[in-house]
């Protein structure tokens, strides 16, 4: 393990360098609103905007700066993805009901190119494609039996990888071959959440950082529930709430969420500035990478091309110091990219994700509290997706319908918000990877 850091090295994101979090100017605390949502990212600004554009009057709550959180720290990868693969769903769930769940994840994906074209959000949103890369001929078979049977059934195209094929994409020698996938899509998630904060403040939005949620009291009835949420600058009333916290589901939210949502930490890194030459020796196809592996290794040029951007090591406890990983995964990402050797660490960060007990996105209402939530490695497109999905249900479109509502957010009975045991279950992924000849 090497210790090698740019002169600018610094442990925040890298998106936050375009895209700081902006200042926004404290206002006061209303007295009331129509509708209420806890946590400024890429959920609660998307039901914010279309509520505030079907009339209501809508406050965001964020303890934070707004979209601090992991809106503005993922990898920025949109593709049609579950935990559960699509051949796995066929056989426990029949081929009528995985064709059903994975039309939706289409429709996830699809919503991300609406909101950004329908905003005119400037976010490089692009079409690059995505590699799934297979360390051994028992993964790449895997990876193409789950690729035929979705291009069987759900159209979904793709071509096979050989070592020869992947030459033009990537200078790596761990990988016997791969998946091309041209239809995903990338984009610079800090931008894509400032232009998601610009259309809800100009669609009327109260956005409010700086405002901790100590407690949410339902103070209506069954029939018609009515909520006091007490804060750190006060209380407000309001007729709805959406809770929109994901892995950030603090004290404050009803013990209910804190008992089905399991929260991680997902790292990753950047490199320092690289030459154009070398960008292209290194990753000449400029697509979205991803390994086979349970425990996935991801990484991609940086939109400006100027950097290689890597994640990996998922729900390990994070650190005192973030640089203790940072070099960690720098040294992962140089056995995968030799032609990163003698190059330096420009940044490392962290983020919090959160997953469900059953791995699947969940959208509902609880004790009269709207949610969406445990999205599972696919936060963007699921929470434009679900974000959307809340407010036009609030409204009574029918645009609000989706199959998600339909599956309850089951808790565990020995599980009451504490996530201990993600660090030794994500051990157990590298484990079976590493028997299964995955790496690094």
């Amino acid at each position: 393990m090497t210790d090698s850091r740019a002169a600018d090295f610094a442990k925040t994101p890298f998106w936050w360098i375009a895209a700081p979090r902006p200042p926004i100017a404290e206002a006061q605390l209303p007295a009331s609103a129509d509708v209420v949502i806890v946590g400024s990212g890429v959920t609660g600004l998307n039901a914010a905007r279309e509520l505030a554009r079907g009339g209501r009057d809508v406050v965001v709550l964020d303890r934070g700066e707004a979209g601090i959180g992991a809106t503005s720290r993922n990898a920025g990868h949109i593709g049609r993805v579950l935990k559960h693969e699509f051949t796995q769903l066929v056989s426990g769930l029949g081929l009528a009901k995985a064709i059903e769940i994975y039309r939706e994840m289409q429709a996830a994906y699809d919503s991300v190119g609406e909101v950004t074209k329908g905003e005119g959000i400037d976010c490089e949103y692009r079409v690059s494609g995505r590699v799934i890369l297979a360390y051994t001929p028992q993964q790449l078979e895997m990876v193409e039996a789950e690729c035929a049977a979705k291009k069987t059934h759900l159209g979904e195209d793709y071509t096979m990888l050989d070592r020869v094929g992947l030459k033009v994409e990537l200078d790596s020698p761990l990988f016997v071959g791969g998946a091309y996938l041209p239809e995903s899509a990338s984009l610079h998630p800090g931008l894509y959440h400032l232009g998601l904060l610009a259309a809800a403040q100009k669609a009327g939005v109260n956005v409010l950082p700086g405002t901790d949620v100590v407690s949410i009291d339902n103070i209506g009835t069954v029939d018609a529930p009515r909520f006091v949420v007490r804060t750190s600058r006060g209380e407000i009333a309001a007729r709805d709430v959406i809770v929109a916290t994901n892995g950030y589901t603090g004290p404050g939210i009803p013990g209910w969420f804190r008992r089905r949502l399991v929260p991680f930490d997902a790292f990753m890194i950047a490199s320092e500035e690289l030459a154009p030459e070398t960008m292209r020796a290194i990753l000449p196809g400029n697509r979205v990478y991803i390994d086979a592996n349970r425990n996935v290794n991801f990484f991609r040029q940086s939109p400006d091309g100027k950097r290689v951007l890597y994640g990996g090591r998922t729900g390990g406890r994070p650190p005192a110091d973030l640089s203790t990983i940072g070099t960690k995964l720098f040294d992962d990402a140089r056995k995968i990219l030799p032609g990163l050797d003698g190059r330096k660490l420009g940044r490392v960060w962290t983020g919090r994700c959160a997953g469900t007990i059953d791995l699947y996105p969940h959208i509902g209402v609880q004790d009269g509290i709207h949610y969406a939530a445990g999205y599972c490695f696919a936060g963007i497109p699921m929470g434009t997706y679900l974000g959307r999905k809340l407010a036009w249900g609030m409204l009574g479109r029918k645009e609000g319908a989706t199959g998600f509502r339909e599956r309850a957010m089951p808790g565990h009975p020995i599980y009451w918000g504490n996530p201990w045991f993600v660090p030794l279950y994500m051990k157990f992924y590298d484990l079976l990877d590493w028997r299964d000849g995955g790496r690094p």
